[in-house]
């Protein structure tokens, strides 16, 4: 009882808190709902989030990958010590270049909190990181390799125009990463 009754005392700063991050991440407002269950391993009390009236079954990708993101970002917030490391693949998959960037910006407040690894296959996420990896295949084997800031902008103008780098390609990607440092 004592547990539920804090729920619900906590429920409606929980919901202003993430919709808070869900703007930022140019996603709609959460509604969050508690319900009530029989008493199960997890107590008595059911969570139900949607998207502007849009159940969760029902949103995209995208939208899910940066909903969860919200969640972890806030869980830190209250976190009172390191969080650890996160692996995260493609967080960025089917976001526009904007989105992207938006996630880019919550991992790089995440990152006062846990070690981040990103892979991404999109310029702007990319251009935000501190340190980049290569990741390719020699024969059967994978194999990494730091890159130095000309590596960087090779990498990240390949990203951008794939196997045939423009001129264009390598400029953009020299001021994604000076706009990021």
């Amino acid at each position: 009882m004592k547990l539920s009754a804090l729920r619900h005392g906590e429920i409606d700063c929980f919901k202003d808190d993430l919709n808070t991050y869900l703007k930022d991440l140019y996603l709609r407002d959460a509604q969050i709902t508690l319900g009530e269950l029989d008493y199960e391993v997890f107590g008595k009390d059911s969570l139900q989030i949607k998207l502007n009236n849009t159940q969760l079954q029902k949103i995209s990708t995208g939208e899910f990958n940066r909903l969860r993101l919200a969640i972890l970002a806030l869980k830190s917030e209250n976190m009172n010590q390191n969080g650890g490391v996160l692996m995260l693949d493609e967080i960025d998959a089917n976001l526009s270049g904007e989105e992207s960037m938006s996630v880019a910006k919550v991992l790089r407040q995440l990152s006062k909190h846990f070690q981040i690894y990103v892979i991404s296959h999109q310029p702007q996420l990319t251009s935000m990181g501190n340190q980049h990896f290569l990741v390719y295949k020699e024969g059967d084997e994978s194999k990494t390799k730091e890159l130095d800031t000309h590596g960087k902008i090779d990498e990240i103008a390949r990203i951008i125009s794939g196997d045939s780098v423009s001129s264009e390609a390598k400029k953009f990607a020299k001021e994604l990463l000076e706009a990021n440092k």
